[in-house]
């Protein structure tokens, strides 16, 4: 690994330590966005493997959880390795009752209603607790301040109440699930529902089981804080193939697993398709890294760093290639080559901008009649860019998915004090009635973006994208929001610039 990154990877796994935002490898659901109360839970536990979706790119948080359902969650968080080892010999809901009656999670003198021809049965939240409350050390019971709450960034509030003045329903409790509560609350583990009950006959919900598992698992991360684990790692491709054989990398609990750790076993044109940070717990024995192929610019940025290897080049040369141009977002390379200045990012008015433009025609697919025919589109756009931005409609044009352009917008003075691209001829728009500008689901400009139904909507995945991305632009569908879903955030659909603007 490069000098640099080795420094780069050690100052991510640092800020991931401390942050109490959600890792940058945190997924999209359709039903579990990042503001839901949840959400970090459910993605750490998918990330562990402790929890999988239901279909459909669902996590379905508000599902009830049976017994054969809890039984292996929990086995999976507090004894992973066990759980593995019997679910190759019996269905994976068996396999998790067996794990829970041979560790101790499940014990016949507490006499729960947990039966192998049964699992389908729902669990209470009086019964999860007992569960819960078995998989945790005695010795830590009275210890809730001593939870390592601060790497893993839970922040458990203090108790102020005494369990038995905290729940509305405590009396409708016996004492052995009684004892199970009190234990878990003074933990900070649970805090009981807003109506003031604890809910103990009530069934247990995949987003609160989820929750709780992760607070359990906390607790018995940090009693073993600073312990050695080894981590099993599985190379993919997009579709699953595998790339390489699996590695075995080892951490201490209480640091993080990430891309950094497998770079340097990846095959020369792969990166990892998404960052990855997963932190070291006892529950982490294997996961599996989705790598993608290098885009060009990471080729060429890997390729001078090579150089630099070799005595061949400089690491002080390294913002001043040429492969910057290439790179989404705004950058002194790209300045430079706008504006003559690295450090400057606008034209100053529209005289000055206006002797940098040129109009350029480029082939276009159009739609008559429902049939794609052949035509051309003229628009301006700024010289220092006119040749690459050819070859982009080229490449669109002769892309086999030969998407249609009803209109292309490009250079267009807006005013001294506007700060978008089109000010600099680096921005273009199009098909912009199809691919609206919206905030929050709330059309600004144009009245729709449908792809799928509306061939004149970019998709996120379609050629258009792509390649305007492997030319250094910026989607205004993604750029400024978390994804392109046009209820939430800021998107202009029909928007690419060059700066990232």
């Amino acid at each position: 690994m490069h000098v640099w990154k080795k420094r780069l990877a050690l100052g991510v796994a640092l800020g991931m330590s401390l942050s109490l935002l959600p890792p940058v490898s945190a997924a999209s659901y359709a039903d579990l966005d990042y503001s839901h109360w949840a959400y970090s839970s459910m993605d750490r536990a998918r990330q562990l493997g402790i929890l999988q979706g239901v279909g459909g790119n669902k996590m379905d948080p508000s599902g009830t959880l049976n017994w054969g359902q809890f039984l292996t969650l929990l086995s999976r968080t507090a004894a992973h390795t066990q759980y593995e080892a019997n679910a190759r010999q019996y269905a994976w809901d068996v396999a998790g009752y067996m794990t829970a009656l041979e560790t101790g999670l499940l014990r016949p003198e507490d006499g729960l209603p947990a039966d192998p021809n049964r699992l389908s049965d729902a669990i209470s939240r009086q019964d999860a607790a007992i569960l819960l409350a078995n998989a945790l050390p005695d010795e830590e019971e009275e210890e809730a301040e001593d939870s390592f709450d601060w790497w893993l960034g839970f922040d458990q509030p203090q108790t102020a109440k005494e369990p038995e003045e905290a729940f509305s329903d405590w009396e409708e409790m016996d004492q052995l699930h009684q004892e199970a509560v009190a234990k878990l609350y003074r933990m900070g583990i649970v805090s009981g529902k807003s109506d003031g009950s604890f809910g103990c006959a009530d069934t247990i919900q995949r987003a609160d089981g989820t929750v709780l598992l992760m607070r359990v698992l906390e607790e018995l991360d940090g009693a073993q804080y600073g312990d050695e684990v080894s981590l099993t790692v599985h190379l993919v491709d997009q579709s699953g193939n595998r790339l390489a054989p699996d590695l075995t990398v080892t951490g201490s609990i209480g640091s993080y697993f990430t891309s950094y750790h497998v770079e340097d076993d990846l095959p020369d044109d792969y990166t990892t398709a998404d960052y990855v940070s997963l932190p070291f717990s006892i529950a982490s024995t294997d996961t599996t890294v989705v790598c993608r192929p290098k885009t060009e610019f990471e080729r060429q940025e890997s390729a001078f760093w090579d150089l630099v290897e070799q005595g061949l080049a400089s690491e002080e040369d390294y913002w001043k290639q040429d492969f910057w141009l290439i790179a989404q977002g705004g950058n002194s390379r790209k300045h430079e080559l706008l504006f003559d200045d690295a450090s400057k990012s606008r034209f100053a008015n529209r005289q000055e901008a206006e002797a940098n433009m040129v109009t350029i025609t480029v082939p276009v697919w159009r739609l008559s009649n429902g049939k794609k025919v052949s035509g051309n589109a003229s628009f301006s756009i700024h010289a220092d860019i006119a040749e690459d931005v050819k070859e982009i409609f080229t490449e669109i044009y002769n892309d086999p998915e030969q998407f249609p352009i009803c209109d292309v917008g490009g250079y267009s003075w807006r005013g001294d004090t506007a700060t978008g691209e089109h000010n600099c001829g680096t921005a273009i728009d199009l098909n912009s009635n199809q691919n609206y500008q919206v905030r929050d689901g709330v059309a600004m400009v144009g009245s729709h973006w449908t792809p799928g139904s509306d061939p004149y909507s970019i998709s996120p995945s379609g050629s258009v994208v792509r390649i305007f991305a492997e030319h250094g632009w910026s989607w205004g569908g993604d750029a400024w929001a978390d994804s392109s879903d046009a209820s939430t955030g800021y998107h202009d659909y029909m928007h690419f610039s060059y700066m990232g603007g």
